[in-house]
């Protein structure tokens, strides 16, 4: 617990640290877990850390697996969820905000849409149990068709014309808003890793990029959440 904790209190002054390795030679690989809503940022990261540093390299780990950072299969992990692991450091970095989302194309086909008429591209266990699903579902928001076991999966079909879904207004930057009135609640994001594992540059360097694009992202999403919430209805 002492170390941890004393690792993540000095953790933003590493920062600082990181902030002048972004242009010190390094070399080495480092290997991040997520799941698939964060691809975009991971790949975002991984760009620009290599472009500054080609003699790295990074293994990208798209998954939901909560177990790896303690068994030592990756380095960094991004997170929704806080497992109060004493081991490690959690560094809060922003909330990740959840909608209703469609097509243009399946709005044109069926205009004047609720959450009772709506097609809803499902989740399969345990996906369905997340809060943003149990509280759509509750809103009237569960006639489905088509169930899912992944989110890039039920993200294309919603890009289809397939029906509509829950999700992470980080992923629908190309679809449309539904249903304003419907508050679903939204997950604390986290970066995770070891005290070890920052004690190594390549490392430190790494997470530094990746928290300033998760930065980025949320910081956008949170702003463009904002004016679809005070668009005229």
């Amino acid at each position: 617990m002492d170390v941890a904790l004393a690792a993540e209190a000095g953790l933003r002054r590493q920062t600082v640290t990181g902030m002048s390795e972004l242009h010190t030679e390094l070399s080495g690989s480092v290997v991040v877990s997520a799941g698939e809503g964060f691809s975009s940022c991971m790949l975002e990261a991984a760009s620009r850390f290599t472009t500054l540093h080609p003699r790295c390299s990074v293994e990208l780990l798209v998954t939901a697996d909560f177990h790896k950072i303690v068994r030592g299969v990756a380095d960094i992990a991004v997170r929704t969820t806080h497992l109060g692991e004493p081991s490690l450091i959690y560094r809060s970095i922003g909330r990740l905000a959840y909608g209703v989302f469609a097509d243009a194309g399946y709005l044109k086909r069926f205009p004047g849409l609720t959450p009772a008429t709506a097609v809803n591209i499902g989740l399969l266990p345990p996906l369905d149990m997340l809060p943003q699903m149990r509280v759509a579902k509750a809103a009237g928001l569960d006639r489905t068709q088509i169930t899912v076991s992944s989110f890039a999966v039920q993200l294309e079909s919603v890009r289809r014309g397939m029906g509509v879904a829950v999700l992470p207004r980080i992923l629908a930057k190309d679809l449309i808003g539904l249903f304003p009135d419907l508050q679903l609640p939204d997950m604390e994001v986290y970066l995770v890793t070891r005290p070890q594992a920052l004690k190594q540059a390549h490392i430190k360097c790494f997470f530094v990029i990746l928290e300033q694009v998760l930065l980025e992202a949320l910081s956008m999403e949170s702003v463009e959440g904002y004016l679809l919430e005070s668009a005229p209805k």
